[in-house]
């Protein structure tokens, strides 16, 4: 499933990989300067924007002509993206992860966990039934 107004954009020696039965709702944003993997079944929420580049900044000379910093970004499998979330380079979302709604995600992340914030961090560990428990508690 897309959704209205996806917008994908590519460099000449870059890449966007979509695995199969993944959805990517409406006003979703993806950037990709080197590369963007998206793997099976992700669910992606309204206006989400996956970059793989962001612009480098000097105070006294601004943002335009600095260049950009890239570094590629994966997201694995049975991923839900909530409304909203931005997403960074260099960014590795391990599978059947949820990010939370409105998030801004850079870093690496494990599998199976809800992240969510600005910055987002693992707020939860999801186990393999569904059943949810904060990271500093005893496992399930």
């Amino acid at each position: 499933m897309i959704g209205h107004g996806l917008f994908l954009q590519v460099g000449r020696a870059s890449e966007i990989v979509i695995g199969d039965d993944t959805s990517i709702n409406t006003g979703c944003h993806i950037v990709a300067s080197e590369s963007i993997k998206i793997g099976i079944n992700v669910a992606i929420g309204e206006y989400v924007s996956i970059r793989d580049q962001e612009h480098r900044f000097t105070p006294k000379t601004g943002v335009r002509g600095q260049g950009f910093n890239v570094a590629p970004i994966t997201i694995g499998d049975n991923v839900w993206i909530g409304r909203g979330v931005y997403i960074g380079p260099g960014s590795k979302i391990g599978s059947g992860t949820i990010i939370g709604a409105n998030s801004v995600v850079r870093g690496n992340f494990p599998p199976g966990v809800l992240i969510a914030g600005a910055p987002a961090k693992v707020r939860r560990i999801i186990g393999p039934s569904g059943e949810t428990r904060l990271p500093t508690e005893p496992g399930l």
